[in-house]
C-alpha cells in the first residue's frame, strides 16, 4: 500500500473517529458504510477473491474482539451510559456508534495502522498511553458515555484489556492473515 493511500486511510479514520464519538447515529452508519464500501472497491482491483474474503473475515474478527472488549468495559462499569440496553441483568452492550468505530479501527489496523504489528512491545507501550487518552477524550466529547470513578483505575483497566486484545490480534494476524497484510 502506498504512503498516499495510508494517509488517506488515516485521515478517513480520524474523521470517522470524530463522527462516531459525536454520536450522530444516521451519519455514523452512513460514514462507516461508505468507508467500508470504498475500501472493498479499492481492494477489488488488487486482491484475489480468497484474499478479499479473508479481508472480510479480518474485519469481522476485529469487530467481534471490539464488541467483546467494549461489552466487558460497560458491564464491569469502567464506562457507563444511562441509555444502553442491559441483557441478563449484567451484560451491557456498547452503543452502536462505538461498534461502528470498531469497524473503522479494523480497517485502520489493516491499512494505516498496520505498523503496530511490526513491533508488538512498542505497540503495547504506546497503547498504555494512547488508549486512555482516547477514551478520556471520547467521554468528554460524547455526553452519553461517562468514565466511572476513579478515572485513573477505569482507564488503566481498559488499557490492560486493550493490550490483551492487541496481543490476540497480533497472534491472529501472524498465524492466519499474514497474506492479506503482505498483498500488494
Amino acid at each position: 500500500m502506498s504512503h498516499a493511500s495510508k494517509i488517506v486511510y488515516a485521515l478517513a479514520f480520524q474523521i470517522g473517529w470524530f463522527v462516531c464519538i459525536m454520536g450522530w447515529n444516521e451519519l455514523v452508519f452512513a460514514y462507516t458504510t461508505s468507508f467500508v464500501l470504498a475500501h472493498f472497491i479499492f481492494l477489488k482491483r488488487t486482491l484475489t477473491k480468497v484474499l478479499w474474503l479473508k479481508e472480510s473475515l479480518w474485519l469481522f474478527i476485529v469487530f467481534i474482539g471490539g464488541l467483546i472488549l467494549e461489552t466487558i468495559v460497560f458491564s464491569a462499569g469502567f464506562l457507563y451510559s444511562k441509555t444502553l440496553p442491559i441483557f441478563f441483568d449484567a451484560i451491557i452492550l456498547p452503543p452502536v456508534w462505538l461498534l461502528n468505530l470498531w469497524v473503522l479501527f479494523a480497517l485502520a489496523l489493516r491499512t494505516c495502522l498496520s505498523f503496530v504489528f511490526s513491533a508488538p512491545k512498542i505497540t503495547y507501550l504506546i497503547s498504555i498511553i494512547t488508549i486512555p487518552l482516547n477514551y478520556y477524550a471520547g467521554t468528554q466529547l460524547n455526553a452519553d458515555v461517562n468514565l466511572n470513578n476513579p478515572y485513573i483505575l477505569s482507564l488503566a483497566l481498559i488499557s490492560l484489556l486493550w493490550v490483551f486484545l492487541l496481543w490476540c490480534l497480533i497472534q491472529t494476524k501472524r498465524y492466519c492473515f499474514e497474506d492479506i497484510f503482505n498483498a500488494r
